[in-house]
């Protein structure tokens, strides 16, 4: 019965978003919640899910089997009504960098946060042997891509967008809006954002030392990603 109800407390559209973001998006838990909700939408013959499950699984055959079956639907999306969640599907399977701009252009927030992360990978790596603006600029416009997916109150950018304001990538530092950035994103449960904020407190980045607040956020990130002794932790602070 408790598996049941699990199962319908997720909605399709959460557990795609869930699967489609990082499994440090999300509780373990709750991260496997939504790989099931997902793999059962796909196996009724949902195309958007056969896509996802056939760009991610580790099964070869059942991988082949779902693109084939999904490919179409999803390449009329893009192609006819220009879905910007069909373009980054698509970039995901291709590894097209030119799929992915188009569908961060579109607003997808899965597409801004990979091209993102991109454009500031290729920052660094042109720090190395540039002096001219170029690696700046790369810097900027991948805070922009960050920024702009954090419009849509989607946790990981608000991570991006902290780490930037944090180390001054692609922005003046802030340490300020970075503890906001984590505080926002560990509010609605995203670990990694948990972990941020617990160096926040820890290094009084933004916010006042408060080693207590430290240690609580630190058991939080370390109880959503399985540690069953900082769940513990936490369950004897109730």
């Amino acid at each position: 019965m408790t598996a049941l109800v699990l199962a319908a407390a997720m909605a399709s559209s959460e557990a795609l978003v869930t699967v489609l973001n990082t499994s440090n998006s999300v509780p373990i838990a709750r991260y496997a919640e939504a790989v099931a909700v997902v793999d059962r939408d796909a196996a009724e013959g949902k195309p958007i899910q056969q896509f996802v499950v056939g760009v991610t699984t580790d099964d070869q055959e059942k991988s082949k089997r779902l693109l084939a079956a999904s490919r179409k639907t999803i390449k009329m999306l893009a192609e006819k009504r220009d879905n910007p969640l069909a373009w980054y599907l698509l970039s995901m399977e291709a590894n097209d960098r030119k799929l992915l701009e188009r569908a961060a252009k579109g607003g997808n927030v899965q597409a801004l946060n990979a091209l993102g992360s991109i454009l500031i990978q290729e920052a660094r790596e042109a720090q190395a042997t540039a002096t001219n603006e170029a690696p700046r600029q790369l810097m900027r416009d991948g805070f922009e891509c960050f920024r702009r997916a954090s419009e849509q109150r989607d946790a990981n950018s608000f991570v991006n967008v902290g780490v930037c304001y944090m180390s001054g990538i692609g922005c003046r530092k802030n340490a300020m809006l970075a503890f906001e950035c984590f505080r926002s994103a560990a509010q609605t449960g995203h670990p990694e954002a948990m972990q941020y904020l617990a160096i926040c407190y820890d290094r009084g980045i933004g916010v006042d030392m408060d080693p207590a607040q430290a240690l609580f956020w630190k058991m939080r990130s370390r109880a959503c990603r399985g540690d069953t002794a900082a769940a513990k932790w936490l369950e004897g602070r109730r």
